[in-house]
């Protein structure tokens, strides 16, 4: 299919269709009165704005409209990465801030600008900066539990939550970690850990030990980490090398982290469950697998074999490692080395790998970044791991994306404090503006959207506060899409619906 293209006004109008189609579905679920939306994959009703912007923005059908729906989802995404939080202001403030720049820009009623794009694009920048400047001025501190409490309620919307979240996030921190995951039960719970948590788990369920909640429980046991894949003849040689030693200790077992099992290796560890040795094969690291084996191998005080540099041959109880405990499920594993031990080589490993940590945060883009600051918190505060549980499925899944947003929020609540939320600072901010700012109007639809959706004599109360850093995310995300788009002369597509049709989508 030949490409096909249109420019000037026609190709703007096209993109800020698909735009405007985009925020509509998105900016009605801002706020504690937000409005749902049911999608069909996955079966979940949230008010998520990234988790409906990333449903609806493909599915319009006109191509160059939907070039605008998808520029306009990058305000969100990017968000997303950044904060985790606040990807429904994003886009919100992302379409004001379009609707004051187009009317600087010829239309179809005049083809005379205003402004040349590159001069809005000036406005936009300056405006930003100012009104970020007057955000920090306006920032407080979190001094009290209290106030981490309320937080989390402004995101979660659920008291029990709210208070599970706030109360853990104090007492891990400001540089701790809270992961939400869903629990088949009817209660939500909080367990704080101490330990390195990794996105894969047991490599066989022959050896869970415990059958209802599925998962495997091993306690002070030598450990091996590497990244080759574990055959029936590397057990074979491990017997020789490493298990009779241990043996010889009067120890019993070890667990094996490696890249795979194949079948004979696995067998061999099943039948070492009634041999008087287990060995546990535990599976890998599925993201950045060999640099989370170099975190495994901080905290353990083992030495990782990587394929790229050392041979599993060479392998012997020198290079093995300790556990106090690991816990493993299907997807995922928690292993907990001696972080409190006073072993100088383990502490020294540790702060060694903190600080290769930090050094990869300054070039670290802002997804990995994120990553990054999880990984050096397991170190420094352990993480928590918050249970999120319902009645239903449908509840646990909307509590779920709620909790998502919870955690990221008190986090940076209590990195550098909070304003005015439900749009209030915004507000605030923009009757200090002068009428011809360019951000003085789109400033207010935070607080219009929400106030629109509230009953009648509805008030904003005092202890509803917005974490600072995420205001900064989705104002500085929103005023670079905006402009983006307000730059467009012209979209080149391999597809011309010659309509938007953006009432329909491509499953109908």
């Amino acid at each position: 299919m030949k490409n096909i293209s249109i420019v000037g006004i026609e190709a703007r109008n096209k993109v800020i269709e698909g735009a405007d189609y985009l925020a509509s579905s998105v900016v009605s679920s801002l706020g504690p009165f937000g409005l749902n939306c049911l999608i069909e994959n996955g079966n979940k009703i949230t008010n998520d704005g990234f988790a409906i912007s990333t449903a609806v923005a493909p599915t319009i059908e006109n191509e160059f409209s939907r070039r605008g729906a998808l520029t306009l989802h990058e305000a969100a995404s990017k968000t997303n990465d950044t904060v985790g939080d606040a990807t429904t202001t994003s886009i919100a403030l992302a379409q004001a801030i379009l609707k004051e720049a187009i009317r600087l820009l010829p239309n179809d009623k005049t083809l005379v600008a205003k402004k040349k794009p590159s001069e809005i694009l000036k406005m936009i920048e300056e405006s930003k900066k100012n009104v970020i400047e007057k955000l920090k001025e306006y920032a407080k501190l979190i001094t009290s539990e209290q106030e981490l409490i309320e937080s989390a309620k402004v995101s979660v919307e659920d008291d029990t939550l709210a208070h599970l979240i706030g109360r853990t996030q104090y007492a891990i921190g400001k540089e701790g970690f809270i992961v939400a995951e869903e629990v088949n039960e009817t209660t939500s719970s909080v367990d704080i850990v101490k330990g390195i948590r990794i996105d894969n788990g047991f490599g066989t369920p022959f050896v869970i030990t415990d059958q209802v909640n599925q998962s495997l429980e091993v306690r002070d046991s030598n450990i091996l980490l590497t990244n080759y894949t574990i055959l029936e003849s590397d057990i074979i040689a491990l017997k020789e090398k490493i298990i009779n030693p241990l043996i010889a200790q009067k120890k019993h077992q070890l667990i094996i982290i490696a890249r795979a099992f194949d079948s004979g290796a696995i067998k061999l560890c099943m039948n070492s469950l009634q041999a008087g040795f287990a060995i546990y094969p535990i599976n890998a690291p599925y993201v950045y697998q060999s640099e989370v084996m170099k975190d495994l191998a901080a905290i353990t005080g083992a030495q990782y074999f990587d394929t790229e540099d050392s041979r599993l041959e060479d392998v012997d109880e020198r290079h093995l490692g300790f556990v106090t405990k690991l816990v493993a499920r299907r997807f995922d594993a928690i292993i907990t080395g001696p972080l409190d031990s006073e072993n100088i080589l383990v502490l020294d490993a540790i702060n060694t790998r903190i600080k290769q940590l930090e050094e990869k945060l300054i070039n670290a883009s802002d997804f990995d970044k994120k990553l990054l600051q999880q990984r050096i918190a397991q170190f420094k505060s352990g993480f928590a791991i918050l249970k999120v549980g319902a009645e239903t499925l449908l509840e646990r899944k909307y509590k779920k994306d709620k909790a998502d947003d919870a955690v990221n929020s008190v986090r940076l609540a209590l990195q550098e404090g909070t304003v005015k939320g439900a749009g209030l600072a915004f507000k605030e901010i923009s009757d200090t503006l002068v009428d011809d700012d360019i951000l003085k109007r789109p400033l207010l639809a935070i607080y219009n959207q929400i106030m629109t959706s509230a009953p009648e004599g509805f008030v904003i109360e005092d202890w509803v506060r917005d974490p600072y850093l995420t205001l900064v995310a989705a104002l500085t995300n929103a005023c670079s899409v905006a402009g983006q788009i307000a730059t467009i002369n012209s979209v080149v597509t391999a597809e011309d619906t010659k309509t938007c049709n953006c009432n329909k989508n491509s499953n109908e």
